[in-house]
């Protein structure tokens, strides 16, 4: 009991302590610091918005809950926009940085995150107390949502591949968030489906199936270098577990993209596909692929809460940081999926387990703000040092290569490097070296 009590007692001054520990800083010096990561925020109090609108057990007054966090959403995401612009404005160097630093650009996803929970909301809050307007701004936004999501996707996973090396002891969840706006796109379709034209559906059904499985395929090949990681190097530090629940996105949004997809083609006329029970078909189909992902959202699920359990009763120190929020918002598409998986398949025990989380979710969601607001008014957060944009990459493309590995000068241009004579090198190197000890193991 004793040491339970002193991690405990660590915890708190971590975690908990209102004493300021680093000297005062003008604000506007601060705003310097302000990262992309914020916009965690707002994702994560969109997705708690969605979960509200969401609930199948309902009672009176929870959509005026979900009212106020929808708008207490838009406050937030008005707010972050604005000091952007002014870090952005004041600080000019800082835009570009922002997209070439190695870590930094990752959480650019978190805005145009942010933007989804937007239109996501719009459809559920804000429709049914509005004309045919805004049936047409949510179909553009979706549109230009999906053309911007794509873009980023495409050129920051192109910039992160030319100018950055990561390495197995550097690998985060995080690198998944690029595909992360793109992939939801199937998420916002499945939405919004409800609140289009007939004629509309087709397309958005179809945009959205696709993007979906982008985004899926692109995981899964990045989860797959993740548990490369754990294999060989272990688990996060204690501090960055909680961001490993961005793995368990996903699974979840994805089997929640094709339920509620599947839902907005049967009332699709003409039918989306060839056949007079395609529409049919696809719910079967979309219900039973659901099903199918939902088990390893749950695995994943499970494997991240017993690690960051196991982290917060280590003695390793612990930090808030934004990236905490990946708590609420990876684990929303698992929640609401949940909770079309017990629609489906009329199963009260899917619907009360997700009943379970969301409850869950809202608490976490109410301490992480108190500990984002408590961070910040410590200068835990936004302050020189300690965010995301004052971290140095262990190396950079330039010094990738070592020449002197390969037996080259280190004063040879790289340009000059003919990397395949070089691994050719290494490996006879290498051959040699092993080759006594082989022959004495053989002997």
């Amino acid at each position: 009991m004793g040491k339970v009590a002193e991690i405990l007692t660590n915890r708190y001054h971590e975690l908990l302590d209102w004493r300021v520990k680093s000297p005062h800083v003008p604000f506007i010096q601060r705003v310097r610091h302000f990262t992309w990561s914020w916009f965690a925020i707002t994702m994560g109090t969109g997705g708690i918005g969605l979960i509200i609108g969401t609930l199948p057990f309902r009672f009176y007054g929870l959509n005026t809950i979900g009212k106020i966090v929808y708008i207490l959403d838009l406050v937030l995401l008005t707010l972050f926009c604005c000091l952007m612009i002014t870090r952005f404005l004041v600080y000019r160097d800082t835009f570009m940085a922002s997209w070439r630093h190695f870590q930094e650009k990752f959480f650019i996803s978190t805005c145009l995150l942010s933007f989804s929970n937007c239109i996501d909301m719009l459809a559920v809050y804000a429709k049914p107390s509005t004309g045919e307007w805004m049936v047409w701004v949510i179909r553009i936004l979706y549109y230009i949502y999906i053309a911007v999501t794509f873009l980023y996707g495409l050129f920051a996973y192109y910039t992160v591949f030319r100018d950055h090396v990561y390495t197995l002891e550097t690998a985060a969840p995080a690198w998944v968030l690029p595909i992360f706006p793109c992939m939801i796109g199937g998420v916002v379709a499945g939405a919004v489906l409800a609140t289009q034209p007939s004629p509309q559906l087709k397309n958005m059904v179809i945009f959205g199936i696709m993007f979906q499985g982008l985004g899926f395929w692109v995981y899964l090949m990045i989860f797959s270098a993740m548990l490369l990681r754990f294999f060989t190097i272990g688990f996060p530090a204690a501090t960055e577990r909680p961001a490993m629940f961005i793995l368990t996105g996903p699974p979840g949004f994805t089997g929640l993209a094709l339920i509620n997809m599947a839902r907005g083609a049967i009332a699709t006329r003409p039918n989306i596909f060839i056949g007079a029970n395609s529409s049919d078909d696809l719910v079967f189909i979309s219900t039973f692929l659901a099903i199918f992902v939902w088990g390893l959202g749950a695995w994943v699920w499970c494997l991240c809460l017993v690690t960051l359990v196991a982290g917060i009763f280590s003695h390793a120190p612990m930090k808030f940081s934004n990236t905490w929020f990946a708590l609420i918002f990876s684990n929303v598409g698992f929640v609401i999926l949940t909770f079309r998986i017990g629609e489906e398949i009329d199963s009260k025990a899917f619907t009360l387990f997700g009943h379970i989380i969301a409850v869950a979710l809202c608490i976490v969601w109410i301490i992480l703000m108190y500990m984002m607001t408590r961070a910040f008014l410590v200068n835990d957060l936004m302050y020189p040092g300690k965010d995301e944009d004052a971290k140095k990459p262990s190396e950079t493309r330039a010094i990738a290569v070592e020449p002197e590995r390969f037996g080259i000068p280190k004063d040879l241009p790289e340009q000059g490097l003919n990397l395949a004579s070089a691994n050719r090198h290494a490996t006879e190197n290498e051959r040699n070296k092993e080759g006594p000890t082989v022959a004495n193991a053989r002997q």
